[in-house]
């Protein structure tokens, strides 16, 4: 957990170190805007390639740990005959609690049915949608009930896994990143013309910085604070 007050502090004394006091006059409820967006951002960039190996999250075992509290293990979600010329079925993310933000790759199986045989876990391989006629006419990322491997991929909400038609899949599992809880400061009034109450962020206090560094340089962004900008944005790049 990062207390949101030692979080509001720091921003403030990094603008003010970087920046000249003209850019400063910032409202609380913006500074907790940049800091939700912050959480997104960071865990965004947990996922990506931004280092010099070019790899996302299943790279690094540091970024999962980054993320530990955030993930949800082997969540399953029950599948649905798409009843297509591609044989696929699929499960709708939506439905996932808590919310669905991002899978981790290479977690990803089902559960499926063939004959006498039940329940037999297949592995998921992903692959981008728009691969998705040369996967199934390879024979060699085809799907396969013996080999105990199939082809998946997500399309707007929803993940498809695709089959030979020989077998019935009956269960989805996954892990996967839920959004964060929002944080929130005591001290001004929402839209919805609720009072605004003190939440603290769920991230491991570790993540301190980065999340600081990132809503940093969303805040000099607004102000127009360039010095601000680069500042962040080399201790971003340089997190990793």
């Amino acid at each position: 957990m990062i207390d949101v007050k030692e979080l509001l502090y720091d921003i403030d004394l990094k603008l003010n170190k970087i920046g000249s006091n003209e850019h400063q006059g910032i409202e609380l409820e913006n500074k907790i805007i940049a800091l939700n967006d912050a959480h997104i951002n960071l865990i965004k960039l947990k996922f990506s390639e931004n280092n010099v190996y070019k790899l996302g999250i299943d790279g690094f075992q540091k970024r999962v740990n980054d993320l530990e509290t955030l993930i949800e293990k082997d969540k399953f979600l029950p599948m649905t005959n798409d009843k297509n010329p591609q044989k696929s079925w699929s499960s709708n993310l939506e439905l996932l609690t808590p919310k669905y933000m991002l899978g981790i790759p290479g977690t990803e199986y089902i559960l499926a049915n063939k004959g006498s045989c039940k329940n037999n876990p297949l592995n998921v391989t992903q692959f981008k949608h728009g691969d998705v006629n040369r996967v199934l006419t390879n024979t060699n990322t085809a799907p396969s009930f013996e080999f105990q491997d199939v082809p998946g991929t997500i399309s707007g909400h929803r993940y498809q896994v695709f089959t030979d038609g020989t077998f019935t899949p009956t269960k989805f599992y996954l892990w996967y990143v839920r959004y964060p809880a929002l944080v929130d400061m005591e001290g001004y009034i929402h839209f919805n013309e609720k009072p605004s109450t003190i939440l603290h962020s769920e991230l491991p206090y570790f993540l301190k910085e980065e999340v600081v560094d990132i809503a940093v340089r969303n805040l000099a962004m607004f102000t127009e604070n360039q010095a601000a900008v680069q500042y962040a944005q080399i201790k971003i790049q340089n997190n990793e």
